[in-house]
């Protein structure tokens, strides 16, 4: 990756950085066991959904090592409706996740990535983060 690096929203809870030149947009969640529900919703609008809309990358890596939140039933469903529209729609064409250590936690990422499916993005779950990004830039 280059050094050109835009930090485009950072917080107690998460961080997106932009590399315009490998068009890659990193988000990384931390500190994830005081996040709410409600909290998460507002951070993946101020975080996540921004980043996309204004970079428009074309691939994105989610690092969920740290995210220790199970999503619920009824935010995969908010997810499905207001933000995974918008990686297609704003260009985004892979998404890779470093996993949660946290089985739980992990099986909640797995079962949201079902239930937010959109067509024309790829999603592969990953140990490590270099094999994620060579398959991100592939």
């Amino acid at each position: 990756m280059t050094k050109d690096t835009q930090m485009i929203y950072h917080s107690n809870f998460c961080k997106y950085a932009y590399y315009p030149e490998d068009k890659l947009l990193m988000g990384e969640w931390t500190n994830t066991d005081k996040l709410t529900q409600s909290i998460f919703k507002d951070e993946l609008l101020k975080g996540e959904l921004y980043a996309i809309e204004h970079c428009r990358p074309v691939c994105y890596l989610v690092d969920a090592s740290k995210f220790w939140l199970p999503i619920t039933p009824d935010t995969q469903r908010w997810m499905a409706e207001n933000i995974s529209p918008n990686y297609a729609r704003y260009g985004l064409k892979k998404l890779a996740f470093l996993m949660s250590s946290e089985f739980i936690t992990q099986l909640s990422i797995e079962q949201t990535n079902n239930t937010t499916f959109v067509r024309g993005v790829e999603k592969k779950h990953f140990e490590e983060e270099q094999p994620a990004l060579n398959w991100l830039k592939s």
